[in-house]
């Protein structure tokens, strides 16, 4: 699987449908064939979210 927000293929499975990218520290899910992003500032706080298609 590739990062869809950095398009990095290091990216690790958390559980369920839930993976992290170690490259941009992004956390994804998937949803159908929809890709829910979560990007998080240094102190832990959602920052952006993004609908990938």
């Amino acid at each position: 699987m590739r990062c869809p927000n950095c398009k990095s293929k290091n990216v690790g499975k958390i559980g369920g449908n839930l993976f992290f990218c170690r490259e941009c520290f992004c956390e994804i899910k998937i949803r159908g064939n929809k890709f829910i992003v979560k990007l998080y500032d240094q102190e832990g706080r959602i920052k952006k979210v993004q609908y990938v298609t």
